[in-house]
């Protein structure tokens, strides 16, 4: 699952069971603009090879594909790999090798990319094992990049205690993570990185994300927390509650936020 306070750490494949159709439907893409940055602060050549630890539906490894010559796409659930493969096909990005194992699984010759990346991943992972792993892949000053966004749990518009309030009501007051629960990080993943002997450097890049309330239903459908599969029968009764409670703070049904999105560059110190 991920490290937690204790410092143990369990691989879970089934935190996503069950999310895929949403997933891919409702998850908001990183803007472009982040990636053009990311790519140029690579810097990249055009024909080196890439590693996506926690590919998912592939979203990083797709848009990022033409920039290799090779990109080895990883992740622990089939479901996510086969929805990612499909995404590839439609695509034509045939340059992809994906494979069914969690990073912890996966292992490579030293120097062996030019880019590493891990979107909304490496809290899953056992970081303190990954981590120097991960430092002596990648070819010398290339970095690893580790994406993410805010969520309800970490955003601040002012409809998100909403959603958090509605999401305990139902679920309890202890975030789920899959059939388990989430253990807070036991360290910040950039304690992490730097014990491990990279130094970084993050870019962040705003964006206004206005919601309906069947996108919302969507992605929250599409989380660790708050999947079908941990709602279970209680999914019609938690949707009813909170098209209540937000079609009550805002009669009109849609919902704004100003989401960021950063990327981390990690690079061999």
């Amino acid at each position: 699952m991920t490290v937690g306070l204790t410092g143990t750490w369990v691989l879970n494949r089934h935190l996503f069971e069950g999310t895929v159709p949403y997933y891919a439907r409702y998850r908001v893409p990183y803007p472009q603009s982040l990636l053009l940055q990311v790519c140029e602060q690579a810097p990249l050549t055009g024909s080196g090879r890439s590693l996506d630890l926690g590919c998912g539906t592939g979203e990083l490894a797709i848009r990022l594909a033409s920039r290799f010559e090779e990109v080895l796409a990883v992740d622990p659930d089939a479901e996510m790999l086969a929805a990612a493969q499909q995404k590839a096909r439609e695509q034509q990005a045939t340059n992809i090798q994906w494979r069914n194992q969690s990073a912890e699984q996966f292992s490579a010759e030293p120097d062996s990319f030019e880019l590493i990346t891990i979107g909304a991943a490496f809290h899953w992972m056992d970081r303190p094992v990954m981590a120097p792993r991960i430092r002596s892949w990648l070819q010398p000053q290339q970095p690893l990049v580790i994406m993410g966004y805010t969520s309800i749990w970490s955003g601040n518009a002012d409809w998100h205690p909403l959603v958090r309030e509605v999401v305990k009501r139902w679920l309890g007051e202890k975030r789920r993570a899959g059939s388990g629960e989430f253990n807070d990080l036991a360290a910040p993943h950039e304690q992490v990185l730097i014990d491990a002997g990279f130094k970084l450097e993050e870019i962040k890049h705003e964006h206004p994300q206005t919601w309906t309330l069947d996108d919302l239903l969507g992605n929250l459908y599409s989380t660790s927390f708050a999947s079908p599969a941990v709602l279970r029968e209680k999914q019609p009764d938690f949707e009813a509650d909170l098209r209540a409670t937000l079609l009550d703070f805002n009669p009109n049904g849609t919902y704004q936020e100003q989401m960021t999105f950063y990327a981390l560059l990690a690079r061999p110190d």
